[in-house]
């Protein structure tokens, strides 16, 4: 090939991961732009919500002056009547009523002071108290009005445990003002759905969809946060983007949904346009390219002449590279070539054996260095562990030499010292599995294990010790492994002891196995101190417990989960971590080859005297 072909490979070579560059580049482009626009989407949705809990506390507000005005303490139920329905005045879609703490009404500013009211409502009425404060309803039809509304409730307490319910009713059109204003898209679909889901305003087709259940799968979405984003597609086949936020005051959910399209057009037309520019500049480079190759082609001729002047004696000519200039002015410098590539690999040899003599020794250094550092390290963990213990069953054995010693003193001392020796017994149990492990002596006694059952009995025994420090969350689906079943529970009650130790008191502490996709899957998640990023890919190698110094309040040789990846690897499985970073918590998460669950054991043939006897227990008295 000429030297011209080469240079449009090397052009081609150039070009091609920029062209990779430059669509990651778009695509990078397309999810920004995306981003930005459902954020501000994001940022319409918190308005909305705003906007609610705004009327809202306007509402409590005015309900509260009510609940503390003279008429009402005073019984002048009339006066409040009047009050009542001048805050009302020009509203018809707010209106406000009165009732005992039995939920009986007294007024309803819909109607005239005295018109008989609507039977009263005892368990609406035991929702609202004083100690409960303002209640925020749900969707329901007014007993008087007949329309679909909420209610804003206020206790208002007079005195002698006695107290009056104080309410706004809204009809659910009030809020339909909010819902409709110059920001929104003409394809935007804006509603509220009350804390059960139902829905309560809607900016489009409100007739219809006012008082229906939002559909399962928004629900879902809803409730997984107080705020997100989910797409889905509609009845009629378009997808958006439903955006939602959650208000604080009322704990109803403003969804807005976008079609992807408007979403995403403005990010399309930027790409189709850098797209554009790139195939015009890749033309550009191939024109260059094709201009400057003619170029070398002519000069590499004149090259390959002028060192042939240069040579006065005919050698063989080399190789032939393919390459017509090239292989010329090689024929030409062979002679002088040779010679300096001989003394060049020479140097090159000696360079590489000093460079690679140099490299051996760092790297022994370094190693020499590091086992040094670990092997002081444990040594000061191991003797800071080991002397806490033996100073406290030190002091309380000075406590039991003591003359005169109170019982409870005495049971107390002895009570410190057996803790002490299980902590001791614990430490040096590690060890020794930690050296059985590496050595390769342990030997799994495999059988059918039941993970579920396990973790039920570790999970319990832990809760009964954490004695209430801790919230537990257990959730339980049968998964079978063949394992050891003294092995799966030191691997439990590891994970356990390390979540329990790590989390501070009134965190939470959430344990669940279920079969997933061919395995048997194990996790157990903490509230606690979490794990920094650069810790995380060697928190299981033994003796690494984290940037803690000798005086550390948690203690620990670092042994407990190296243990869990040794243990888990023998049976099989797998074991990770994931924490977002110091006070997020962390995750632990073990995998088991599942298996089926084994059958059931046959029931025994029984005699015709057994079966008389049927199931009565004997009496070995």
């Amino acid at each position: 090939m000429k030297t011209r072909t080469y240079l449009f490979l090397m052009a081609a070579a150039i070009l091609l991961p920029v062209a990779i560059a430059f669509w990651i580049g778009l695509s990078m482009l397309l999810d920004w732009e995306r981003a930005s626009r459902i954020n501000s989407v994001k940022e319409m949705a918190r308005a909305t919500a705003f906007q609610l809990d705004r009327e809202i506390a306007s509402a409590e507000s005015a309900l509260r002056s009510i609940a503390h005005s003279e008429g009402l303490r005073q019984g002048d139920f009339p006066r409040v009547h009047r009050w009542a329905s001048s805050l009302n005045a020009g509203s018809p879609w707010s209106w406000t009523i009165l009732a005992s703490s039995e939920g009986e009404g007294l007024f309803n500013t819909l109607v005239p002071f005295g018109t008989p009211l609507p039977a009263k409502r005892g368990a609406w009425a035991a929702q609202v108290s004083p100690e409960r404060g303002t209640r925020v309803s749900g969707y329901f039809i007014g007993s008087l009005s007949g329309r679909p509304t909420v209610s804003v409730d206020v206790p208002a307490a007079v005195g002698a445990g006695k107290h009056y319910i104080v309410s706004q009713i809204f009809d659910v059109r009030y809020f339909e003002r909010i819902l409709n204003h110059d920001a929104l898209g003409r394809d935007w679909v804006v509603g509220i759905f009350d804390s059960t889901g139902v829905t309560l305003a809607r900016n489009r087709h409100a007739h219809s969809m006012v008082g229906k259940p939002m559909r399962p799968d928004f629900l879902a979405a809803t409730r997984a946060s107080n705020s997100g984003v989910f797409r889905h597609t509609t009845h009629d086949g378009a997808e958006i983007y439903g955006v939602f936020t959650r208000s604080k005051t009322s704990n109803w959910t403003v969804v807005i949904g976008v079609p992807v399209d408007e979403i995403e057009a403005a990010a399309r037309t930027a790409t189709l346009y850098a797209a554009m520019a790139l195939m015009l500049v890749m033309g550009l480079a191939i024109g260059v390219a094709v201009f400057l190759g003619n170029k070398v082609e002519t000069a590499l001729r004149h090259a390959a002449a002028a060192a042939r002047a240069l040579t006065h004696q005919a050698m063989p000519p080399p190789a032939p590279t393919r390459v017509e200039e090239v292989d010329a002015l090689l024929s030409s410098l062979h002679q002088s070539s040779e010679a300096l590539a001989r003394e060049s690999a020479v140097r090159q040899g000696l360079q590489e054996e000093r460079e690679q003599l140099l490299l051996s020794e760092q790297h022994a250094r370094r190693m020499a260095e590091a086992q040094s550092s670990a092997k002081d390290n444990f040594l000061a963990m191991l003797g800071h562990e080991l002397r806490n213990p033996l100073a406290a069953i030190a002091g309380a054995m000075a406590v039991l030499d003591m003359p005169g010693l109170k019982p409870e003193m005495a049971s107390n001392a002895r009570a410190i010292s057996r803790r002490q020796m299980r902590h001791l017994t614990r430490i040096v149990d590690d060890l020794l599995d930690v050296q059985r492990i590496l050595s390769g002596k342990i030997v799994l006694q495999r059988a059918p294990v039941n993970l579920a059952e396990v973790l039920r009995t570790c999970s319990d025994a832990k809760a009964l010790v954490d004695a209430g420090n801790h919230g537990w969350q257990v959730e339980i689906e049968d998964a079978w492994v063949d394992g050891d079943r003294t092995r799966l529970e030191q691997i439990i009650d590891n994970m356990l002891h390390n979540a329990i130790k790590y989390t501070p008191a009134g965190g939470r502490i959430g344990v669940r196995v279920r079969p997933l996709g061919g395995h048997a899957v194990l996790e157990v998640s903490d509230s606690g101190i979490g794990i920094e990023p650069e810790l995380q890919p060697m928190i299981f190698d033994v003796l690494v417990q984290g940037p803690t110094s000798i005086d550390r309040a948690q203690g620990g040789l670092g042994l407990g989960l190296a243990l869990v990846k040794q243990l888990s690897a023998l049976h099989g499985g797998t074991v990770q971590v994931h924490s977002e970073g110091r006070g997020h918590g962390s995750t632990f998460t073990v995998s088991f080859p599942l298996r089926a669950a084994p059958a059931p054991p046959q029931p025994h043939e029984h005699s015709g005297a057994d079966a008389i006897a049927g199931n009565a227990p004997a009496n070995t008295a």
